[in-house]
């Protein structure tokens, strides 16, 4: 089967960020010098060459795509100054694009004022929505569900949710088609009766390396510790996303607590309670890996954090500014005389995350959902014939 090219692919790669990658003349040094790279996977000679060629269905189902961490070791040894770790940053924004029907996230990464401005919109928006909403204030205590009605958040977070899931299966039944045909795999084999290592290769993308940061830590080794673990790559990245998760999953156990009437009453709930205790360990690890994110994007520490687009930014800012005013409610909560700003803080705080939300799909946590669905993908593999005959012995017979 012939291959049909994109003459224009690495042009359009460029425009997402790769500008230096035209210098490369494929000596193969940045694969050299990966940690990552085995006998199966190179890195990122190979994604290079797809896109110098303009081979953009090999370049976007590609596994080594998304199993870059971007150390950055290959741009600092580049002998031609080509900066692939940015390339492959720029080849993952451009996939993200690719997946999305709706544009948004191609303007985001694109255009630096559409990003402020879609971001500065969206904010007013929601602040002046739920603003209309508003009751009088409370001098006794912080009631801060009476102020805005809970109710209201309730319906405009489900709202939300409900968008963000359909415009993220959407993206991902994309991924899907795109990185199974070119591994060989149609949609009817995922659907079909065929015995694949379904749960094994969702244990493995999920736990082992999304949330364990398997690889990240045991074969991304280009950095050297002398600052303790607390502030290796791996940890910043793995605290700044378990308290993500956490926080989640706190506010998803609040909800079924509160519908179930397990929820304590009153203000001034015991840090102890465990659903709060999650809380605020998860966003104390959230706050402390985005703000080493921060820092080391605006000191430009590394050749990983030396290259930030407006939409990498702002992406940052708003994860901080949701992190930080959560947990600047919280302190409220426990003063003791209810500070009037509270409430303003609190208004403040649920636009942004209503924001968070709805720019997940076109921002550059994409690119975690679209890494988990590639590695799970890659690592299906049918089953030995041998487990199948112990499996079904019948249907071995016929």
């Amino acid at each position: 089967m012939s291959t049909r090219v994109n003459p224009k692919l690495l042009q359009q790669c460029n425009e997402y960020g790769g500008v230096n990658v035209d210098a490369c003349f494929n000596c193969g040094n940045c694969t050299a010098v990966c940690s990552m790279t085995t006998e199966e996977e190179s890195f990122p000679r190979t994604l290079i060459r797809y896109a110098q060629v303009g081979m953009e269905d090999e370049l976007l189902g590609s596994k080594e795509l998304w199993l870059c961490y971007n150390c950055g070791e290959c741009t600092e040894t580049c002998p031609r100054q080509a900066d692939p770790a940015r390339f492959m940053m720029a080849a993952r924004c451009y996939a993200i694009t690719h997946y999305d029907i709706s544009g948004i996230s191609k303007l985001m990464c694109r255009s630096s004022v559409f990003s402020i401005l879609f971001a500065i919109a969206l904010l007013i928006l929601f602040g002046g929505f739920m603003y209309t909403q508003t009751a009088e204030i409370s001098t006794e205590s912080l009631k801060l569900f009476e102020f805005i009605p809970y109710e209201f958040i309730h319906t405009a977070g489900l709202i939300a949710i409900v968008f963000l899931s359909v415009v993220g299966l959407i993206g991902i039944i994309r991924m899907i088609i795109t990185v199974g045909r070119a591994n060989n795999l149609s949609m009817k084999s995922f659907v079909s009766g065929e015995k694949m290592n379904w749960w094994g290769a969702l244990w493995d993308a999920v736990a082992v390396q999304s949330l364990g940061q398997k690889r990240y830590r045991d074969d991304c080794v280009a950095e050297e510790n002398v600052h303790g673990w607390y502030l290796s790559k791996w940890f910043v990245h793995a605290a700044t996303m378990w308290g993500f998760l956490g926080l989640l999953a706190a506010t998803i156990l609040n909800w079924v607590f509160d519908v179930a009437g397990l929820k304590p009453t009153g203000t001034h709930v015991p840090i102890w309670y465990p659903v709060r205790l999650l809380g605020a360990i998860a966003g104390l690890l959230f706050i402390y890996g985005v703000t080493v994110l921060i820092i080391r994007r605006w000191r430009k520490t590394d050749a990983a954090h030396s290259n930030s687009r407006t939409s990498d930014w702002l992406f940052l800012v708003i994860l901080w500014l949701a992190g930080v005013t959560g947990f600047i409610i919280e302190i409220a909560l426990y003063l003791p005389d209810p500070p009037v700003w509270g409430y303003w803080m609190f208004l403040f705080h649920v636009a942004v995350s209503m924001e968070l939300l709805l720019l997940l799909p076109f921002s550059k946590f994409a690119h975690s959902i679209y890494r988990i669905v590639a590695l799970y993908i890659h690592a299906l593999k049918p089953i030995p014939r041998e487990e199948k005959e112990l499996a079904d012995p019948a249907g071995a017979a016929d």
